[in-house]
């Protein structure tokens, strides 16, 4: 179980993993977790433990930061010894997908304290990250400013481009966007693909960008597959691939995609964007009532995304609800005012043209303006 969940970890390019022989020297000692860490030149140290009870295992797990001692992750697991390698499959799997976001956001955390003037071109992408999930106009805005800044420092960190790229390709959809906007993501995404070949998080950014502004629906598959081949336990790369095949007509991939990057991280920052995902495909697949459930908590978990606005809107629409699609349609325009069905036609980012047209015609029926 320990070397299948160091070999999960190892596959994360955005950390570095002890191998194996050095974390074995310390099992079955009581050692201070800090001690580990000066020892072993760690920042973050990952324990367990198994204990068995007759026929039944119950494997506990624990993140510690060891320079504070403090827990940045914890669960545990139960099941029968009969079903040990199963269990031992669902373990290792559910590790490595939360040590990654939860080493993400213990970083984030650590970039807001540290002193602007000084800080490097990595921390300031990662202090850009919150602001992206803020998912707000001044979020966006300061997304860009960041990307920019860290890019102004080193010109060739492919994860700033790949997340500048994104911002500005999601910033359509959300009518924050910059009269070139489109033009100079696709252009920035595609720079990424020629430098970042083995960078899993940098794919999946320019994936999305690829799918939704470029339209190239074959290149952004070949490239969400790249990034999940690299790194398959990655949450977040499984909500980028959901759009991807979203938006490139295959809505049963991208459901089964969206509920697994739910399943690695459940209280992810990107979980509205996923919901919303799930209740897009779900529109495509004429399947209006669940499309209408999960478009409905997709916008309690992010109100300020525009897509799950239209998932509700198009939903109550085809389920012949005009007054509450009427509703949704003002709540809609409430929040992003200069949103247009002639925006939306320019956006059009779905391979299949029948579901766009349809898209836009529901818009329009429930009072979405021209």
């Amino acid at each position: 179980l320990v070397e299948d969940i160091i070999t999960g970890l190892s596959r994360v390019n955005s950390f570095f993993v002890i191998a194996r022989n050095s974390s074995f020297t310390y099992k079955g000692r009581a050692v201070d977790l800090r001690q580990v860490g000066r020892e072993l030149g760690v920042r973050y140290v990952l324990e367990g433990s198994i204990r068995r009870a007759g026929s039944r295992v119950r494997i506990s797990g624990q993140l510690v930061d060891a320079i504070s001692g403090h827990h940045v992750w914890t669960d545990r697991f139960e099941g029968d010894l009969s079903d040990i390698f199963d269990l031992q499959d669902k373990v290792t799997e559910s590790v490595v997908g939360a040590v990654e976001p939860s080493i993400r956001l213990e970083e984030i955390k650590q970039a807001r304290m540290k002193p602007t003037d000084y800080i490097g071109a990595y921390d300031l992408y990662l202090r850009a990250l919150p602001r992206f999930y803020s998912m707000t106009r001044e979020g966006f805005a300061d997304v860009r400013r960041l990307t920019n800044e860290a890019l102004s420092i080193d010109p060739g960190f492919t994860l700033a481009k790949a997340l500048g790229a994104y911002i500005r390709s999601l910033s359509v959809s959300q009518c924050w966007h910059e009269p070139d906007d489109t033009r100079v993501a696709v252009r920035m995404a595609r720079e990424v693909l020629a430098d970042a070949r083995d960078d899993p998080t940098s794919l999946r950014f320019a994936a999305q960008v690829i799918a939704y502004s470029a339209k190239d629906y074959e290149t952004a598959l070949d490239t969400i597959e790249r990034s999940l081949l690299l790194n398959p336990n990655s949450a977040q790369g499984y909500t980028g691939s959901g759009w991807v095949n979203a938006h490139s007509g295959r809505p049963p991939v991208a459901i089964d995609h969206f509920h697994r990057a739910m399943r690695l991280s459940p209280v992810d920052p990107e979980k509205g964007i996923a919901l919303s995902g799930i209740g897009m495909s779900y529109l495509m697949l004429e399947r209006y009532e669940e499309a209408l459930a999960w478009g409905e908590r997709a916008l309690r978990e992010m109100p300020n995304y525009g897509s799950s606005h239209r998932v509700v809107i198009m939903a109550l629409v085809k389920l012949n609800r005009p007054d509450e699609a009427q509703a949704a349609a003002r709540r809609l325009m409430e929040a992003f005012p200069t949103y247009t069905l002639g925006l939306q036609r320019q956006i059009n980012p779905w391979r299949d043209k029948v579901f766009a047209e349809r898209y836009v015609e529901a818009l329009g029926i429930a009072g979405v303006p021209e």
